[in-house]
């Protein structure tokens, strides 16, 4: 049997782009370094992380992702990893123009399965 640890901390970040062409790029970078950069996050206590392209933004283009922290040790250990990977890749993030907007909450119910 496997043990569902719910998360207790939730980031969630939408990344506005002005063309696709950013966008796309923006998606290639994480579909080669994405795995790496979760395993990173796992390590400091990130339990799940999702990235998703809205499809319903008429005129934009428009990624999200959603980071579930174990709880708020983990996420503050988490926002170190992500400042290094933004450091790390600055010459890549100086030349698209992206827009972050982030939420965090609280779990305070989850029901799946």
């Amino acid at each position: 049997m496997v043990e569902i640890i719910s998360a207790k901390l939730i980031s969630y970040v939408k990344v506005d782009f002005l063309t696709e062409a950013e966008m796309d790029l923006y998606i290639n970078m994480f579909e080669k370094e994405g795995e790496n950069f979760y395993s990173e996050l796992k390590k400091v206590g990130l339990l799940r992380w999702r990235f998703n392209r809205v499809w319903n933004k008429t005129g934009g283009f428009e990624i999200s992702q959603m980071f579930e922290y174990k709880d708020e040790k983990a996420y503050a250990k988490g926002q170190e990893v992500l400042g290094k990977m933004i450091a790390g890749n600055k010459s890549f993030f100086d030349k698209i123009n992206i827009k972050r907007t982030a939420s965090r909450s609280i779990n305070l119910m989850d029901f799946y399965g």
